[in-house]
């Protein structure tokens, strides 16, 4: 079982709507062998996804109930295969762990924007950012399951 865990700041913005859209997209990709999981560099665990992120996911279809805000810890580092940062600044944080990249070099779209305090219009904008990052690490996956 291969897992990956998408890392943000507070993780209630950036790396929850990661997490629920790549669930989504390898659970109908059919792949089995690939957990998806987020956390925060600074979150409050227990806490909701904000609102508008919330709202970015149901409008491009997702259903993003349940979800609840972890802090990222040493343990779920070093449980994790490919640890995925939104930006260059939080992989900067975690230099002393193995497996870690950014979405950036994963799919050459740069930085995930960080929509926090924003508007919904920004978070739409976001989530379609990740949306695009995340089909680019699908298709990834799907040829190393070959």
């Amino acid at each position: 079982m291969r897992k990956i865990l998408f890392v943000c700041t507070g993780n209630t913005c950036r790396s929850p709507m990661a997490e629920i859209i790549m669930k989504n997209k390898i659970k109908n990709a059919g792949i089995t062998d690939v957990r998806v999981s987020s956390a925060g560099l600074s979150a409050v665990a227990g806490s909701k996804m904000s609102e508008n992120s919330f709202k970015a996911l149901k409008a491009l279809g997702y259903k993003p109930y349940g979800f609840k805000s972890r802090v990222l810890t040493k343990k779920l580092m070093l449980s994790a295969d490919a640890i995925i940062c939104m930006t260059e600044g939080h992989r900067q944080y975690l230099t002393a762990y193995p497996n870690v990249t950014t979405m950036n070099e994963m799919t050459g779209l740069g930085d995930i924007l960080d929509p926090y305090g924003g508007d919904l219009t920004l978070y739409k904008l976001t989530s379609i950012q990740i949306e695009e990052a995340c089909e680019i690490i699908l298709k990834k996956i799907l040829i190393n399951n070959k």
